[in-house]
């Protein structure tokens, strides 16, 4: 037993292949309001969408994948909201238009 889990833990160190998801409870409570900087697939997680979010007191990295189609309505200067108690973001645009996006995992 104590050799799969060494083997395990190789594997994992090695690849980096394992995500750790946080799950829809941890999602639903995270909050956030910024503008997103960069769109980016990360080569670290399998070339997943990925946002950079500036907020006033940190930068964040936010997996676009779970929120279905976002990377492809967002652009860099965007709004981004995620308010607490649910699982969705807002995208507004510079022109007022803005969209939701639900959480899809």
């Amino acid at each position: 037993m104590n050799n799969k889990i060494l083997i395990l833990i190789s594997i994992v160190l090695l690849t980096g292949c394992i995500r750790i998801d946080t799950g829809k409870k941890e999602s639903k409570a995270e909050c956030f309001k910024g503008i997103i900087t960069k769109i980016y697939q990360d080569d670290k997680q399998h070339y997943m969408y990925t946002f950079e979010i500036h907020t006033p007191n940190q930068v964040i990295i936010e997996n676009a994948e779970i929120w279905s189609k976002s990377w492809s309505y967002a652009q860099v200067g965007d709004s981004i909201i995620k308010p607490t108690d649910t699982l969705m973001i807002i995208i507004k645009k510079n022109d007022s238009t803005e969209r939701e996006f639900f959480y899809k995992f």
